[in-house]
């Protein structure tokens, strides 16, 4: 029995066969790979090509960077590539999925503007393809990356309003354009500076409250232990006790504490804002009810600048064991 391709040979002209095969082929051919297309698109952002780039888009496209903004049309696709070169974005695709006319890809963005913010996060890109153009983009942030840029670019927003209203006025209205990225990275390297500055003195200022803090004890400065830390402050002692503020008072005192010497080294502090948390070793030369409980601790202590002060809300301690 003859297959049905033989058959089918048999009893079509060749002429005709062949047009039908070179139509599949063809067909094959040209059905457009969309992964290759997104990564070519990805090259030329990072290329800052915006020539090349645009051609990968249809003149209706559509572009939403974020979820409270969409670009319609070419000359607003544009304006965002020019964002994005002003801004030195660089991008890189950590997965890429293509079902359909869709592809979406995990992407990381670099760039100059959220590198003066410290932000860094991951967002999705969906593309949407008509034919070999792409139709549609969409970029969305996890509950994670979204609250941790709320986090880091909020602060600055609102400072950029009270310090500079003209100059963050004209950036939001200038929106992702050219003029807008400079506006922003602008403000964002003085928020940058002034930051660093800040976060620079707060360090200086906790680490000579805490070798305040240490010469008080020493003295049994009972107004200085109020005045540094809060009213809700609590310490944890090497021990597992838990001593309150006025516990701590109460001991200064009592004088059955009696501290010789308390030198403090190895501290490092950290500053998130209006917050901070400072790490260090002591050495005690210390007795208790005339019983001798000198050593070592290692100890961290948790502030809070309240009113433009700094207090220690939580302290607590461990005992380094004598070899």
């Amino acid at each position: 029995m003859k297959r049905p391709l033989m058959r089918l040979a048999m009893s079509v002209p060749l002429s005709l066969l062949l047009a039908l095969l070179l139509t599949v082929s063809f067909y094959s051919c040209s059905k457009p790979d969309l992964a290759d297309i997104v990564r070519e698109h990805i090259e030329a952002v990072n290329n800052d090509d915006i020539e090349k780039n645009l051609t990968f888009f249809t003149d209706d496209a559509i572009f939403e960077p974020d979820a409270a903004t969409k670009l319609s049309g070419k000359a607003q696709v544009r304006n965002l590539m020019e964002w994005d070169v002003v801004n030195n974005a660089r991008l890189s695709i950590k997965d890429l999925k293509v079902k359909g006319n869709t592809a979406v890809a995990e992407v990381t963005e670099k760039n100059e503007g959220w590198r003066l913010l410290g932000i860094d996060i991951p967002f999705t890109a969906t593309y949407e393809f008509e034919g070999r153009q792409i139709r549609t983009v969409k970029l969305e942030f996890s509950p994670d990356s979204s609250k941790t840029f709320e986090d880091k670019f909020g602060p600055f927003a609102e400072w950029a309003k009270q310090a500079h209203p003209e100059e963050y006025q004209r950036m939001s209205e200038a929106g992702y354009s050219a003029e807008g990225a400079r506006l922003f990275l602008s403000l964002a390297k003085e928020w940058r500076d002034r930051t660093s500055t800040e976060t620079g003195s707060a360090e200086q200022e906790l680490i000579k409250h805490e070798n305040e803090w240490a010469e008080a004890w020493v003295k049994s400065d009972v107004a200085f232990q109020g005045r540094i830390t809060a009213d809700d402050y609590t310490w944890i002692s090497p021990w597992g006790e838990v001593f309150s503020k006025a516990d701590n008072l109460a001991l200064l005192k009592s004088g059955v504490d009696l501290i010789e010497s308390w030198v403090l080294t190895e501290m490092k502090v950290r500053v998130y804002g209006d917050a901070a948390v400072v790490t260090g070793l002591s050495t005690i030369k210390e007795t208790f009810k005339g019983r001798d409980v000198g050593g070592q601790e290692r100890w961290t202590h948790t502030w809070v600048r309240r009113d433009g002060r700094w207090q220690c809300v939580a302290a607590q301690s461990s005992e380094i064991a004598q070899k």
